[in-house]
């Protein structure tokens, strides 16, 4: 059988706040400072403010380089617009026919900037004038360009409608003169009309002039006295022992060169007198 018993509720505990010391209750230690005349009560810890945080490496790295591009762009810019970099005399060397003067004027960089003047321009307007063959433009620092020339040389003599021009190795006509040079190559020219500085005559002509005066003399033991260009006929060489030879285009003049030899063998075998020889025709030569 269950007994229901009565039982007084237990009165609720309350939180007491004491002030003085408990048994067994440990307290933090206090740093006293103790003198002579007794016990100095210790000092507040005060609280020390927080550094600011650092930057970080990257951001200063970052911050030094746009400062160094900024100084180098202020230098670069103060460079480019003073006058101590300015091209202010351009010496020209090796010319002896061709006046400083007129390089000065073609290669037009006086007053330009020594770090932007576009030499490689100035030396393509200074191939066109008529007695340069080579032109090399340096920077001499500060202000100073060096232009350095190699001139057309004088190869042989263009005959032409009575006036006798010199021209150098690729034709190109160099001025006038009064007779032909005496050992260089001369070719006499049946066309009109006359010719100016830099002017360029017929290449075909002056390509087996040349071959022509260099070997026929060691084939044929004979000097060369003339190489005529002839309209219609096209080349024509005389030797120094009165023969004549015709060659037509200025194709296979090493060929040509090689059946007139063989054939001043057999005419001198054979004891034949010949004065022209036409070889226009390749293997089938003529004499007369």
């Amino acid at each position: 059988m269950i007994i229901k018993r009565d039982r007084k509720p237990r009165p609720v505990r309350a939180i007491v706040k004491r002030s003085t010391t408990v048994i067994g209750e440990k307290r933090p230690r206090a740093i006293v400072k103790r003198t002579r005349g007794g016990v100095v009560p210790p000092r507040e810890r005060t609280k020390r403010p927080s550094r600011s945080p650092h930057l970080p490496k990257r951001w200063l790295w970052a911050m030094a380089a746009v400062a160094t591009l900024a100084l180098v762009a202020v230098g670069g810019s103060w460079l480019y617009r003073s006058p101590v970099f300015r091209v202010t005399d351009i010496q020209v060397v090796g010319n002896q026919r061709t006046s400083a003067g007129s390089v000065v004027e073609t290669a037009n960089l006086l007053g330009e900037s020594m770090f932007t003047a576009d030499l490689i321009s100035a030396q393509k307007d200074l191939y066109k004038l008529p007695l340069v063959a080579s032109v090399k433009v340096e920077r001499q620092w500060p202000s100073t360009l060096k232009v350095v020339i190699e001139e057309r040389q004088v190869w042989g003599t263009w005959e032409q409608g009575g006036v006798d021009y010199t021209i150098d190795r690729e034709g190109v006509v160099l001025g006038t003169t009064t007779g032909a040079a005496e050992g260089l190559p001369l070719i006499r020219s049946s066309e009109q009309g006359s010719r100016r500085q830099g002017d360029r005559v017929d290449y075909q002509a002056v390509d087996s002039a040349a071959e022509i005066y260099e070997k026929l003399p060691r084939q044929l033991g004979t000097t060369v006295t003339e190489v005529a260009f002839v309209a219609g006929k096209g080349v024509q060489v005389t030797t120094a022992n009165n023969q004549t030879a015709l060659f037509g285009d200025s194709s296979s003049i090493a060929y040509k060169l090689a059946v007139w030899a063989a054939l001043a063998q057999q005419a001198q075998a054979q004891k034949i007198n010949y004065t022209t020889v036409d070889l226009r025709y390749g293997n089938r030569p003529v004499l007369q």
